[in-house]
């Protein structure tokens, strides 16, 4: 992980770039797609059960984050990316996530990128599916 990003094995860019270079244009279409699409839902589901739980409660307190998500996950779309990020009153996630100095040092846990890296076969299947479908007269 390089300054908090995910960053894809190269044998699963080789995958992805050997399918651009195949199909050739429109393939980044496709591809965002399916990142902003089906990719980033996956991404957030394989993240959610890796969240931690206080196991605190009291009246009128939110859902625990493992609980919300992965609903509660936003995420920003750009050409060939998709991020995805807790917002609002979730956002005290970035602590345990990118191991800052928590009140019990539970920090460094690194949820947020060992649930892209889990998601990032099966995203990058759904890509090549995706291209593949199209540009041998599929969909």
């Amino acid at each position: 992980m390089a300054d908090g990003w995910f960053t894809m094995d190269v044998s699963e860019f080789a995958r992805i770039n050997e399918a651009i270079e195949r199909f050739g244009a429109g393939s980044g279409e496709i591809i965002d797609d399916v990142l902003h699409g089906e990719g980033a839902q996956e991404i957030k589901k394989r993240i959610a059960p890796l969240i931690p739980s206080s196991g605190r409660k009291w009246k009128g307190k939110a859902a625990a984050a493992r609980l919300a998500m992965p609903g509660a996950f936003k995420q920003d779309n750009d050409s060939l990316s998709v991020t995805v990020v807790a917002r609002g009153k979730y956002g005290y996630l970035y602590f345990p996530d990118d191991g800052s100095n928590t009140l019990h040092h539970a920090g460094g846990q690194e949820f947020m990128y060992r649930g892209a890296q889990n998601a990032s076969p099966e995203v990058i299947n759904k890509c090549i599916e995706r291209l593949t479908e199209r540009f041998n007269g599929g969909k």
